[in-house]
């Protein structure tokens, strides 16, 4: 398939665009069809969308293409009584791999895990097949999915199944430019994450009073930084991948991390600040710093391992392996073969600039891109930047507005 091809697709079912109002569909007798609850595992592309969960102010987000592609092939009726639950809630421009929503569904065989709706007559429940095979659930909703959102497998789970409160961990994968990073520093900070942490100086917290009451302890169970596919010696182009695996995270926490780490890596801090920053009462108030950027962070895997809510994935339907995995690979050659193309206007360009005799900064790009934004002047210490307000004075400011707001009532 052609970049144009692929284009001309991605035009046709609203891949990156406001999604064009659907067709009106032919009535459908969803009462003459079992339902049954099943998860459903997909990877989207982050930079196409505008985030995972629906919203007011935009129609392009992975849910909400999801929910049309459902209702389109006839698999649910209302999105709002499916009894929908999403594993991770990426934001806009974050990646899924292994992402998991729960929901019910149409279905088309009778089995322990299916059930009729209270609008089912006896009589349909009676003469309905009970030789019929499962509906091809992966390769129904691709057909009509955009290609930057693919469906990979599903489960039978029970009605009580929650795609959230059933997952026992979360794996999230970032990459960024070898540039040149200090690793070793790198690796001595992200070890000191691992461990039951108050992360609240590695995350954004909204002033509202569910953000400032809530716990901001969670679990991170493993951190590694890898070089990927290095070069002897190594290239500032080779990449770095940062792995976490934990139980639960916060707001913007993984960016908030790289953040950390970037400077580390650069020589800026030392990994000791990762411990003054876990340390709340040594650090009640978040020093002001930039997250990284969005596009490289990919929700990468959600395990269901606890006991009772292990998911059996059904993959094996015709062609949809091998359709899935094409596409990757054309997605991939296509940004490989890109950044080959820049690497070498890079080199060139550099090369000419240092026999001309002028000295190139060939890094600074590549962290710049990392820290979403231009290097500014000096190099200002995370010790003597301003602060955000501690938990406890957005707590007070938050009382004292609601007293405000009851006093003018």
């Amino acid at each position: 398939q052609s970049t144009d091809m692929k284009r001309k697709h991605d035009a046709i079912v609203g891949d990156g665009a406001e999604t064009k109002k659907m067709k009106q569909l032919r009535p459908f007798d969803f009462a003459a069809h079992p339902k049954r609850k099943i998860a459903l595992r997909f990877f989207y592309y982050g930079w196409k969308f505008d985030g995972l969960v629906q919203q007011n102010n935009t129609e392009n987000t992975v849910e909400k293409h999801l929910m049309d592609a459902l209702i389109k092939t006839r698999l649910i009726e209302n999105p709002d009584e499916c009894d929908l639950s999403r594993c991770g809630r990426t934001d806009k421009g974050v990646s899924a791999f292994k992402q998991v929503a729960a929901l019910v569904v149409r279905s088309s065989t009778i089995d322990d895990t299916s059930f009729w709706s209270p609008d089912s007559s006896e009589e349909t429940r009676e003469k309905y097949s009970k030789e019929a095979e499962e509906l091809p659930y992966l390769k129904m909703l691709n057909g009509v999915l955009p290609s930057s959102i693919r469906v990979t497998a599903w489960a039978k789970v029970p009605l009580s199944f929650s795609a959230r409160h059933a997952c026992s961990s979360r794996i999230y994968k970032y990459s960024l430019p070898r540039a040149n990073y200090a690793l070793c520093k790198m690796r001595a900070a992200a070890a000191l994450l691992v461990g039951h942490h108050d992360f609240r100086n590695f995350c954004q917290i909204d002033m509202n009073a569910a953000r400032v009451e809530m716990s901001y302890v969670r679990e991170i169970v493993s951190v590694t930084v890898d070089e990927i596919r290095p070069s002897t010696p190594h290239s500032r182009y080779d990449l770095l991948e940062l792995t976490v695996v934990g139980t639960g995270f916060l707001w913007h926490q993984i960016r908030f991390i790289v953040g950390v780490l970037h400077e580390i890596g650069l020589g800026n801090e030392d990994p000791s600040l990762v411990s003054s920053l876990l340390d709340v009462s040594l650090t009640p108030r978040r020093p002001v710093y930039q997250m990284a950027v969005d596009s490289p962070l990919c929700l990468f895997d959600c395990k269901f391992e606890r006991e009772g809510q292990a998911v059996q994935w059904t993959t094996a339907e015709e062609k949809v392996f091998e359709k899935n995995f094409s596409h990757l690979q054309r997605e991939w050659a296509e940004a490989a073969t890109r950044a080959r193309l820049l690497e070498n206007m890079m080199r060139e360009l550099a090369a000419e600039s240092r026999g001309g005799g002028a000295e190139v900064d060939e890094d600074r790009g590549l962290t710049e891109f990392v820290q979403d934004k231009a290097r500014g002047g000096e190099y200002v210490p995370f010790s003597k930047r301003k602060t955000c307000d501690s938990l406890e004075e957005k707590a007070v400011k938050l009382r004292e507005k609601r007293a405000r707001e009851e006093r003018d009532v």
